[in-house]
């Protein structure tokens, strides 16, 4: 039986759903090859988890709250969204939430972000993916990368929206979400974080999603787009 069956099509609690979620989390990497599979995503289970359930899980702490109370069903198979969310509770009563909602998820990362996450899992350091390149005898090389200003927060800005794009020419059900899971190649200051935040807003990308929650694996900044933006 897949470690990701007791949370396929199953509707639960959604404080629960980050529990069950968190407890796997923990269980694989306490295994001796746990954080190597972590980050690798050595098979679907961490693909999965990584990619698509946690993400959900941070959309949820974040929303979850006394009048709003999320059940939430994650589907692994290939339809229109990642999960399905049924609400309840004294806002969505007065209609300032939707009972039935869903959710799709979304990773925004450096092409060779995969190249950094390799490196670390051989030598247990790397440099940023900016400076990260396989060579043709298959090894890896990391050199640091000077950045001047903010420019990487504007190329970083260029693939959210990429990401962005790319789902919004997809159809989806009415009242769906999309989460965006950012993995940067860098450290970010509130400053930082503040600035990649106007130049999406700033940048209005077309969408008909109820809502965009960006955030960063990392820090956890979060912040949403909505139509109107």
């Amino acid at each position: 039986m897949s470690k990701l069956s007791t949370f396929d099509d199953q509707l639960l609690d959604g404080l629960h759903f980050c529990k069950k979620a968190y407890d796997l989390f923990e269980d694989i990497r306490n295994d001796d090859t746990g954080k190597s599979n972590l980050r690798m995503r050595a098979t679907d289970v961490e693909k999965k988890l990584l990619e698509e359930i946690l993400p959900i899980c941070k959309y949820i702490q974040a929303k979850y709250r006394t009048g709003r109370y999320i059940a939430v069903r994650w589907r692994s198979g290939n339809q229109q969204y990642d999960a399905e969310l049924r609400q309840v509770g004294a806002y969505v009563d007065e209609g300032h939430f939707p009972e039935h909602a869903f959710l799709e998820v979304t990773c925004a990362m450096h092409p060779n972000d995969y190249l950094s996450r390799e490196l670390l899992d051989k030598q247990g350091f790397a440099f940023g993916a900016e400076g990260i390149k396989r060579l043709k005898d298959r090894t890896i090389e990391s050199t640091p990368v000077v950045h001047s200003n903010q420019d990487f927060v504007e190329r970083f800005a260029k693939q959210i929206l990429n990401r962005i794009n790319d789902k919004a020419a997809k159809p989806y059900p009415e009242n769906t979400s999309l989460i965006v899971s950012c993995s940067f190649d860098t450290v970010y200051t509130p400053d930082d974080w503040a600035f990649l935040r106007e130049q999406l807003v700033n940048a209005k990308p077309a969408h008909s999603f109820r809502e965009i929650f960006v955030y960063d694996t990392t820090c956890e900044y979060t912040f949403s787009l909505w139509p109107s933006q």
